[in-house]
């Protein structure tokens, strides 16, 4: 009786500890499973705000478009296009979606891990709001002038540089041409900022050569653009984080008070 009484303990602490490591194995489960599903699919809020983001690039780029005072390296690729195919102005956006759909069939191929949900958001979005951007300021009509030029493209860089800012802070993916420039690092070694100035050229080359809009503009873009991004971003980032982090110490929170009963 005494040795039976003296087994029995052992036998329900390792049953205990047996089923304590099944919850913390589930537990661990279920946390790698809730990150992985937060890492594949965004939220729904930065899906909206990807939109937002693509569709205020397309209306900059529209603008500029409109201005005829020279484009970036990219518009000035998506212009030349353009023209090559007989567009009219208002449907530059159509030249977007071409150049996208053969650059992200390409990268799909070459380096996959750079095309994403995010991607597929600014192609589709973008292309539409150049289209409304430029017919847009065609409905309008204002009087022609140089002045009134400057301060339509002016406006349509704002809006532009703050779409790529929001886009590139939520850090929901990035455009196709982010992505070939990243897949051109990877396999060359060299930095970011020498890759993207000798890629920007490249696209001003083609695009001039195919009738692209080149003007006085696109150098402005070349000096001041990613200065101006830079700051759009740190001004939106404060934003953003600002938004999360109610979110982020409610989680952090709910994962201490375990740690510490244990």
């Amino acid at each position: 009786m005494n040795k039976k009484a003296e087994t029995n303990p052992p036998e329900n602490s390792a049953s205990e500890t047996g089923v304590s490591e099944n919850n913390s194995t589930d537990t661990e489960k279920k946390n790698t499973n809730k990150k992985r599903v937060r890492f594949r699919f965004p939220s729904i809020k930065d899906i909206l705000l990807a939109i937002l983001a693509a569709v205020l690039c397309g209306m900059g780029v529209g603008f500029v478009n409109y201005s005829s005072l020279g484009m970036d390296a990219i518009g000035i690729l998506y212009d030349g296009i353009r023209n090559v195919l007989h567009l009219s102005p208002a449907q530059i956006g159509y030249a977007s979606y071409i150049v996208c759909f053969v650059l992200s069939v390409f990268l799909w191929f070459a380096a996959r891990k750079y095309v994403s949900f995010g991607s597929l958001i600014y192609i589709v979005f973008y292309g539409m709001s150049a289209n409304l951007g430029t017919s847009l300021w065609e409905y309008i009509n204002p009087k022609e002038g140089i002045v009134t030029a400057i301060l339509i493209a002016l406006l349509g860089l704002i809006i532009l540089y703050s779409g790529l800012a929001i886009f590139i802070t939520i850090n929901i993916g990035v455009d196709v041409f982010t992505g070939i420039v990243l897949w051109i690092c990877d396999i060359t070694g060299r930095t970011m900022p020498i890759v993207k100035a000798l890629f920007d050229l490249i696209l001003v080359i083609i695009g001039f050569l195919l009738g692209g809009s080149l003007g006085v503009l696109t150098p402005v873009t070349v000096l001041f653009g990613g200065q101006c991004i830079s700051l759009l971003m740190k001004v939106f980032a404060r934003i953003y984080k600002k938004k999360d982090e109610p979110a982020e110490s409610g989680e952090s929170k709910e994962t201490d008070e375990p740690a510490e009963n244990k």
